[in-house]
């Protein structure tokens, strides 16, 4: 487990997060490759200013739109919205997430993140998630919370840097396959390949894995040609601030 009980903004909660995960063998529950599990995480942040590119972890501009429609169904996260005037100093909203629908190789388990809560005093956001993959995931589930607080902001009136985040994770997980576009677009890949531990050894894994060339399709090779792309400077950059949650 690990807990982040302070951080300034959500780019420092994710750096932070990703330091852990990468770096503390302590917070290491499980280990089964490509994937370190940490379990029963409490992180929290006192702004919900977020400033970041989602292509850094790999995603292009159509992977917020799909995300937004497996989680939301917006017309009812307006009503959310608009009831959070109406709450007392003491009080506590919930927004409960879509339930996802359940395949093989996606949410076989159930949603990822199970609801949103929001309380006044002191402003805060409440996420609630049942796995949380770094970083790719677990940047889109800033990004939801950052566009959420923004809406929330809006309409009551308080400035996104004052509102909190407290974001419960029961399984957190380092996803060293999905891992590679966030090294690449650091400089940090040849680094890490070469790292004498857990982190290095599931990295090698899943670059020599790629580099045999007969990987046709699927998220390996996926995260294969996003590198690739990074080490070409073809990336398409898709900052969080371009796009919207009413898609």
């Amino acid at each position: 487990m690990f807990h982040i009980y302070q951080s300034t903004d959500l780019n420092d909660l994710f750096d932070k997060s990703m330091g852990l995960l990468m770096d503390e063998p302590s917070t290491h529950d499980r280990k089964q490759t490509p994937r370190i599990l940490s379990y029963s995480n409490l992180l929290m942040s006192s702004s919900l200013e977020w400033n970041f590119d989602l292509s850094t972890v790999g995603f292009t501009k159509t992977r917020w739109p799909r995300y937004v429609h497996q989680y939301f169904d917006l017309e009812s996260l307006k009503g959310w919205l608009n009831s959070l005037p109406e709450i007392s100093r003491r009080g506590e909203n919930l927004f409960r997430s879509k339930d996802a629908i359940r395949r093989p190789r996606e949410h076989k388990h159930g949603s990822c993140w199970l609801g949103l809560s929001f309380r006044m005093d002191p402003p805060t956001l409440i996420l609630y998630s049942r796995v949380a993959e770094f970083p790719t995931r677990a940047a889109l589930e800033l990004t939801m919370v950052h566009k959420v607080g923004q809406e929330i902001s809006s309409r009551l009136k308080i400035p996104l840097n004052t509102i909190h985040l407290v974001w419960f994770i029961s399984s957190g997980f380092l996803s060293c396959l999905h891992l590679l576009p966030y090294l690449q677009s650091r400089g940090l890949l040849d680094e890490a390949y070469h790292r004498d531990d857990t982190v290095g050894e599931f990295i090698r894994h899943q670059v020599d894995h790629i580099k045999k060339g007969n990987v046709v399709y699927g998220p390996t090779k996926r995260m294969g040609k996003r590198v690739e792309q990074m080490k070409a400077g073809t990336v398409i950059p898709v900052p969080v601030e371009s796009i919207s949650i009413w898609v």
